[in-house]
């Protein structure tokens, strides 16, 4: 297959900033939109949650989709449609058309991050695929911080239109440079149901490999989520009171959301599998620390905060290259969109899980959260691939 030169590995990292953030850009700025749509703040949340619903569904239709259709052309189509629903959604005023064009956007934008990631994990050298999973890891994990700054900083200044178009021009670019590269074979000829895709999702859930995957990837952004919302719930005033703001709450963690470039450099010398095993076991043992912070120790709790944070940015890229290893070439597409899937229902849980326990004393939800994660640990490690497997060179 034709490698991706280094300019285009570098945009699709840009583009992948640029979708994910589409899930952060308008949560500072819900009040604002609210007055501005003249609709009840709860509706204005609405937009946001449009699209990650969307989103997580279009994940189970596009990865698989790119094992019949190729790679390059979902992404080329998803990303034009997600650049004109972008620019469309700038000039909705009325929070129907709002809501409706970001429930679409969210679909389109679903073209993306599966596929990209199984794009680049059968393209280049083993060094290559290693630093690019990094990268676009990183993309993913920054875009919760950046998203909500970029949201802040220009949709907050200039509105949610104005924040838009920036996004819809780097869609467009994205999908042009792909559509300039040399088209890849055709995937080999399948049945002509559709609903075939979805044939080896049985195969793929039955394998004990992947399970020790999906498992804890449900619980990693469950737990990152429900951590901050609890965290600006019942140690917001306290922080504040020191003169840190929940965004720079969050920024204190940026360092170990850079931790997918140290992946791909220890990645090779150490395997996919252990990589899991440290991710999952520093992520666990950060909540411990935390938890043992408490809201009594703020400080204390936020430089914990970046061992939990560290842990999750070594998780994901490994994680991501345990699922892209595992499974087969032809239902590798499928298998990564049902890790992205799994990945963000998490995410959505953690709302759910931190109103669930926010009775509770913030050491006991942060307790919680860090056994939790220590089962993903234990469960992720046990276990063995079977000798016959046909894992990848990183797995």
């Amino acid at each position: 297959m034709h490698p991706p030169s280094t300019s285009l590995r570098l945009l699709l990292t840009l583009c992948a900033l640029a979708v994910v953030s589409q899930l952060y850009v308008p949560l500072p700025i819900l009040p604002q939109l609210a007055r501005e749509l003249d609709v009840a703040p709860s509706v204005a949340a609405g937009a946001a949650g449009a699209f990650g619903l969307a989103y997580a569904a279009g994940f189970l239709v596009f990865g698989p989709l790119s094992d019949r259709l190729g790679r390059r052309r979902v992404m080329v189509w998803g990303l034009c449609a997600l650049a004109l629903l972008t620019a469309a959604v700038a000039w909705s005023r009325a929070a129907p058309l709002l809501m409706a064009g970001r429930a679409l956007q969210g679909f389109a934008a679903a073209a993306f991050p599966p596929v990209v990631i199984a794009y680049l994990a059968e393209r280049g050298s083993a060094r290559q695929r290693s630093w690019a999973l990094a990268w676009l890891s990183t993309a993913f994990l920054c875009a919760g911080l950046l998203g909500q700054i970029y949201g802040g900083a220009v949709a907050g200044r200039w509105g949610l239109g104005v924040a838009m178009l920036p996004l819809a021009l780097v869609y467009a670019a994205t999908a042009g440079a792909l559509a300039l590269t040399p088209a890849d074979p055709l995937p080999a000829a399948r049945p002509d149901r559709w609903l075939a895709i979805y044939r080896p999702l049985g195969t793929l859930l039955a394998d004990a490999r992947l399970r020790r995957v999906y498992a804890p990837a449900l619980l990693l952004l469950m737990c990152f989520v429900a951590f901050y919302l609890a965290l600006d719930a019942q140690a917001g005033s306290a922080l504040q009171a020191l003169g840190i703001t929940p965004l720079a709450a969050r920024a204190v963690a940026l360092p170990g959301f850079l931790m997918p470039l140290a992946a791909a450099v220890v990645m090779p010398k150490v395997g996919a599998r252990r990589l899991v095993a440290l991710g999952l076991g520093l992520a666990s043992a950060g909540m411990a620390a935390c938890a043992a912070a408490g809201s009594a120790h703020p400080l204390g709790l936020l430089a914990a905060s970046v061992l939990f944070a560290a842990g999750l940015g070594l998780s994901v890229p490994s994680l991501i290259a345990r699922v892209a290893g595992l499974a087969d070439a032809p239902a590798r597409g499928l298998a990564v969109a049902l890790y992205t899937f799994v990945l963000f229902v998490g995410a959505s849980v953690g709302p759910w899980l931190a109103q669930a326990t926010a009775h509770w004393p913030l050491a006991t939800t942060l307790w919680l959260l860090a056994a939790l994660l220590g089962a993903a640990t234990v469960y992720a490690v046990s276990g063995r691939d079977s000798p016959g497997a046909s894992g990848p060179r990183t797995a």
